[in-house]
């Protein structure tokens, strides 16, 4: 079952928003590298063994998104992924975006464990209130700078939106070698998340609380190329990508993949079935 989106049960957007519902179709280049993390320090309770920025600062989590899952963290470890995007075109326009995504969460109410969201900026109102509202995803703003140092290769920082300093930076290049289509039956396993119910952040007018207590599944639909892709720090910078405080300092391999095509963004499914 898919949450149902209609005037009478959604918030009103605010001013200079419009709302999108889904499905959204996405033409985008992204970047992707990961890393596989193991659980630290278990006792602070809201990390919960991810490291520190796995979560925006002015996010407050549901209680559903902390509680434990048969007596232990959601968080059994995993791969935590960054992505690198550039939407050409959306729903709501063009925008940019950088995401954390954590694989080996358990939730109260799915078997197995999943891939979830737990940290994301975009550079426009448009992409966090509808992100918010669609699909509990807990998108806040951000400004990015892309800038081309050659044919093959740019470097990708994020900043708060009054912020001079990065809190993300990074050098990506592609590789030569072409890239090539991947069927989505092959890409759907890694590609669900199963994001908890969302609670309000900031600033207030455009990151609103979910109006229900629903988990929601996203399976997103990749039709596009892949190719080999690489990361570097900038130079100058520390070694991590992130600071640890907005984003976490992360390592990824140095080798990751770049693809470019569409992606289509269903509308998400109510996970109700408790886990065993």
């Amino acid at each position: 079952m898919s949450r149902s989106h209609s005037p009478s049960s959604d918030p009103i957007p605010p001013a200079n928003v419009s709302s999108a519902p889904p499905p959204w179709r996405l033409r985008t280049k992204l970047y992707v590298f990961a890393t596989p993390l193991k659980p630290v320090n278990r006792e602070d309770p809201i990390l919960q063994g991810l490291p520190p920025g796995s979560y925006n600062p002015s996010e407050t989590l549901h209680p559903s998104a902390l509680a434990p899952v048969n007596g232990s963290p959601q968080w059994e470890g995993g791969l935590m992924t960054a992505v690198l995007v550039r939407y050409e075109d959306s729903p709501v326009g063009p925008y940019d975006e950088l995401i954390m995504v954590v694989n080996g969460f358990a939730n109260p109410h799915a078997k197995g464990t999943t891939g979830r969201i737990t940290n994301i900026y975009v550079s426009t109102r448009q992409s966090v209130w509808n992100g918010r509202i669609n699909w509990n995803i807990q998108k806040h703003l951000a400004r990015f700078e892309f800038t081309p140092t050659g044919p093959m290769s740019s470097i990708f920082k994020a900043f708060l939106p009054d912020g001079e300093i990065p809190f993300f930076a990074a050098r990506v290049t592609d590789s030569h070698i072409p890239g090539i289509p991947i069927p989505s039956l092959f890409m759907n396993p890694f590609m669900r998340i199963v994001q908890p119910p969302l609670l309000a952040g900031l600033p207030a007018d455009i990151q609103v609380e979910s109006h229900d207590e629903s988990w929601l599944s996203i399976t997103p639909l990749y039709r596009g190329k892949w190719r080999l892709a690489y990361i570097q720090p900038v130079e100058g910078g520390p070694e991590s990508f992130g600071d640890g405080l907005q984003f976490p300092k992360f390592k990824p391999f140095w080798i990751g993949v770049k693809f470019t095509g569409e992606i289509l963004f269903p509308d998400g499914k109510k996970v109700t079935r408790k886990a065993e």
